[in-house]
């Protein structure tokens, strides 16, 4: 009985062997020298030792050493419903000046889990789109995929730090494994919150220096804006590389410094652009011991494209009909000038009440419900509408010149979002853009001719806004970060950066409102034409309205109608000297349009 216990613990023994020995022949090698892709991982699956399908990979520590840096990287395939060993190996070898390894996996559409352990334990593992754990030594980490039937692309990273970088997530309170060198990211209705927790200094470095708390660190924060509406693989595992090295995120990405009291130093609020990826990392420094690290970058699409694609687009209907009537509204108003001059100043009064309100009250630090803030900025809004349009009937001329402030406003908003974005990334940046656009008021109004091509300035304005609707562009941002940071003042909204960067959409609705722009001044130009004198009818009649009191002037061709230009000018209208045949017609100003309809009628009887 002895004989045979003994005889078959020797046969298991060697059974054991032999199949512990065939499995280490089955794992991939990379190879040291080169960045060869790697195969996707095995799906033999062994539910004698697991209930996942178990595969096991190799990272092996390049002799060439490319310190702080990637060292490997490759794209590979997670089968559904499996558990991948990663192995780090030749770290005690090569790896002598190495002081901890940064092993990441970035996952594309599904979430993943990276643990220290061959099962999921409390305390051991990460979840989430982008992940990563930090190693010392040789060793194995444990990539799970947790998704029944769908496989997962990911890619895997080696990054290779030296002896004096900081351990990024080393003073981690937020994540349940000790040392997390991950963000976190929170959603909210208008902007993307990225919290970094604290780095601890180089493991190498003695305490006290190394406790956290009492290490000088410095953070750098850097992010990438993505097309809008491109959700594929290829630009997604693209943008997530342009941001994993600190001299990746350098070189191609940009840096946000955009803090407030109100914000810790490692945390970053970003404008939320629905529909339109953004990656981010930030890089913690030592100054002292000249180390660095970055942490793995994070990314969201500001919404869910793989479960609404449809939420991604943001087909707001009401919104896009109201700016295509905007649209056709504001280019007759360039066209003909109909719109009179006490509805512009109403419309103006409108806005520079709603902003004035928005100021006022964050400048009194008025705390008030949503609704009775509503019920102020419509209350504000009303009331500068109606000042506005008595001063139109008293004093036309000083309404034009106000509305012509408010149009300098627009332009300068929109100019200085341009290059900088941020609406709040300069101190006392409202009380510049309001100097700015008085003076552009003002510039206009010297101008003669603006004074009474007020039509055309207005009409422009609201044609440039309305097109932007219609295309959902990012072109309004400018006023939109402007009222978001009046309303939000209090709340830190002064550190919200919000990316200038035109896309597909910007560049749709720019090219549009030019094209829409151009085809208006031809109109307004051949309608005015038309109202002085004969032109040739065309394919479509023009309602230039009914005012025949015309003028030959360049100036006159540009004025809203001809009693505008008469009143702005002094009422120094122009005497026509007309030759026909023999005779020499001089007509007075009072009777130009006399004389002109008479011609227009003889030729149409001819």
């Amino acid at each position: 009985m002895k004989f045979k216990f003994v005889h078959r613990k020797f046969f298991c023994l060697v059974l054991i062997f032999h199949l512990g020995f065939g499995r280490a022949n089955d794992i991939p090698k990379i190879d040291e020298d080169t960045n060869s892709t790697l195969p996707a991982a095995s799906t033999t699956p062994d539910d004698d030792l697991y209930s996942y399908r178990y595969d096991v990979l190799e990272l092996i520590v390049p002799k060439h050493i490319k310190m702080n840096d990637i060292n490997d990287y490759h794209e590979i395939v997670l089968p559904a419903y499996s558990n991948t060993a990663i192995q780090l190996r030749q770290m005690d070898h090569h790896g002598r000046d190495v002081g901890f390894a940064l092993v990441q996996i970035n996952a594309y559409e599904y979430n993943i889990t990276l643990s220290y352990n061959a099962t999921i334990i409390d305390g051991s593992h990460l979840t989430g789109w982008n992940v990563g754990l930090v190693l010392y030594g040789d060793g194995t980490l444990y990539a799970f995929n947790t998704n029944v039937h769908e496989d997962v692309m990911v890619s895997l990273v080696l990054m290779l730090y030296n002896k004096t970088a900081p351990l990024p997530g080393g003073c981690n309170l937020e994540f349940p494994v000790e040392i997390s060198p991950v963000m976190n990211l929170t959603l909210k209705e208008s902007t993307i919150e990225v919290d970094t927790p604290p780095a601890s200094l180089a493991k190498q470095i003695p305490p006290p220096e190394n406790q956290c708390g009492k290490s000088n660190l410095r953070y750098e924060s850097y992010y990438l804006s993505m097309p809008s509406y491109d959700f594929s693989q290829r630009t997604y595992f693209t943008y997530i590389r342009k941001l994993i090295s600190y001299a990746n995120a350098k070189a191609s990405g940009q840096i946000n410094n955009l803090t407030s009291p109100l914000l810790t130093g490692i945390k970053r609020v970003y404008d939320r652009q629905v529909g339109r990826g953004m990656v981010f990392v930030t890089v913690a420094f030592d100054p002292v011991n000249h180390g660095f690290s970055a942490y793995v970058p994070v990314h969201t699409y500001a919404c869910q494209p793989f479960l609404n694609i449809v939420g991604c687009y943001e087909f707001n209907i009401p919104t896009r009909v109201l700016g295509f009537i905007i649209t056709v509204v504001m280019a007759a108003e360039i066209v003909v000038g109909f719109c009179p001059s006490v509805v512009k100043a109403f419309i103006c009064g409108g806005i520079v009440g709603a902003f004035g309100t928005i100021k006022a009250a964050t400048s009194w630090n008025v705390v008030v419900t949503e609704n009775e803030f509503i019920a102020m900025l419509v209350a504000g809004a009303i009331v500068c509408a109606v000042l506005f349009t008595v001063l139109a009937v008293i004093c036309p001329i000083a309404m034009i010149i106000v509305c012509n402030v408010v149009i300098g406003f627009l332009l300068c908003s929109v100019f200085y979002f341009g290059f900088f974005g941020n609406m709040f990334t300069h101190p006392y940046l409202v009380t510049a853009l309001l100097i700015s656009s008085t003076l552009v008021g003002f510039l206009l109004s010297s101008i003669k001719m603006f004074l009474f091509a007020n039509g055309f300035l207005f009409g422009a304005a609201g044609l440039f806004y309305g097109v932007n609707a219609v295309f959902s562009a990012r072109l309004h941002y400018s006023l939109r970060n402007l009222a978001h940071g009046m309303m939000n003042g209090g709340s830190g909204y002064g550190a919200v950066l919000s990316d200038s960067t035109l896309d597909v959409n910007e560049l749709m609705a720019g090219a549009s409102f030019g094209i829409i722009l151009t085809i208006c001044v031809y109109l307004r130009v051949r309608c005015q034409l038309a109202k002085n004198q004969r032109v040739p009818p065309g394919l479509i009649r023009l309602p230039c309205g009914g005012d025949r009191r015309g003028s030959r002037t360049s100036e006159a061709f540009l004025a809203d109608d001809s009693f505008a230009y008469e009143n702005v000018s002094g009422g120094q209208t122009t005497i026509t000297r007309w030759t026909e045949g023999d005779d020499d017609v001089f007509e007075s100003p009072e009777s130009n349009s006399r004389f002109w309809a008479r011609l227009r009628s003889r030729h149409r009887q001819q």
